[in-house]
């Protein structure tokens, strides 16, 4: 029995619900259709998202906290 007919027969013994379990699974694996832009549309969309990241600097909490301490409670 080839590897292929015994995944055959192994999804066979599935209820309808193991199947969509199975397809929402391995679909984020291996995605069924991928030629129809769906993946253009995935990286523009994470293009998109690199292009408004920015550098944040290190921030001081303890000198943050001390200077919104001072600025409320005048200490």
């Amino acid at each position: 029995m080839s590897k292929q007919e015994q995944a055959i027969s192994i999804l066979k013994r599935f209820s309808d619900v193991e199947l969509d379990r199975f397809i929402a699974y391995f679909g984020i694996i291996y995605p069924a259709d991928e030629s129809n832009g769906e993946m253009e549309e995935r990286r523009a969309a994470f293009e998109r998202m690199k292009s408004v990241c920015r550098y944040i600097p290190d921030l001081d909490e303890k000198k943050e906290l001390e200077e919104y301490r001072k600025g409320k409670y005048g200490e």
